[in-house]
């Protein structure tokens, strides 16, 4: 009796430890972003005859204007952020690679939500270099219960992106599953009225990527038995019920610096009230919904 107590009272404290850890974090890399941008803002209002050109491109970059790649002599490079990651344009001026994509017009950073499916993922990278509206497919959107039809890139980022004009791909963590996906994705010839094929990936680099899944999804509270379920109480529950209401909220300015990627579920308090909020509140099974279930892919 004494060491099952004992047992429970060491597993909430690394869970409290846990939770307070990510939560600090998050919160710090998030001021750090509005930090940046207020004194940026400061500094702009000081030196009004100055123009700015190095702020006014990260302004263009935030406003998803980045320059398209129309006649590059030299393929680009897509680097796929993972869980929790970013793209250009989000959290300020900060940049999830360390800021590779300054370095040369050729490296794209798409912005991809940093907790939707691997499948939901693939499927905006396409969209995001091909252009037009982003289409999740028709029987996966009715499986999943989201809008089939999502954010429309009015031009692709490298529209001329074919077999004969194809990209290397770098993945970091759960990124170069999205890539590995969505290649196979291209050879199915999964994207209506684009003649795709395998072809049209050059290469794709691993960086620290989770290619065989990962057993951390199980030590944060996911069932062993099924890889869906997850414990009552752990930290992947704690993590769903937060990007529930941080998503049901819908604070815009917030959700410019940082967006989980759920938009196509419209779990927004306009659209979903307080009935959906509940709905979402008390399912059970949250990894389809949350893209840490995609690590077991």
């Amino acid at each position: 009796m004494a060491r099952a107590a004992v047992g429970i009272i060491v597993s909430a404290m690394e869970l409290l430890v846990s939770v307070a850890v990510h939560l600090l974090f998050g919160l710090y890399i998030l001021s750090t972003a509005v930090a940046s941008d207020l004194s940026q803002a400061a500094t702009d209002c000081f030196r009004p005859s100055t123009f700015n050109f190095a702020a006014a491109a990260d302004q263009e970059g935030r406003a998803g204007k980045t320059a398209v790649l129309a006649h590059s002599p030299q393929p680009p490079i897509v680097l796929v952020h993972g869980i929790f990651g970013f793209g250009k344009g989000r959290l300020g001026g900060l940049s999830y690679f360390a800021g590779a994509e300054k370095k040369d017009d050729r490296v794209l950073v798409p912005d991809l939500g940093s907790l939707t499916s691997v499948h939901d993922r693939a499927r905006v990278l396409f969209y995001y270099l091909k252009g037009g509206q982003v289409d999740y497919g028709e029987e996966h959107s009715r499986i999943y219960g989201h809008s089939r039809f999502g954010r429309i890139y009015e031009e692709g980022h490298y529209p001329l992106w074919d077999e004969h004009n194809p990209i290397h791909f770098v993945g970091h963590s759960a990124g170069v599953q999205v890539v590995r996906v969505l290649q196979q994705m291209l050879a199915d010839k999964a994207f209506s009225g684009h003649d795709t094929s395998e072809e049209w990936v050059l290469s794709i680099t691993s960086l620290s990527g989770a290619l065989n899944g990962t057993t951390r999804t199980y030590f944060d509270g996911m069932q062993l038995e099924d890889g869906r379920a997850m414990k009552s109480i752990c930290l992947l529950q704690i993590l769903r019920v937060g990007v529930i209401i941080y998503d049901w909220l819908n604070i815009s300015w917030l959700k410019n610096y940082y967006n989980f990627g759920f938009d196509h579920f419209e779990m927004g308090w306009r659209k979903a009230g307080i009935l959906g909020f509940s709905i979402c509140f008390l399912e059970t099974v949250g990894l389809s919904l949350l893209g840490i279930g995609s690590y077991q892919t």
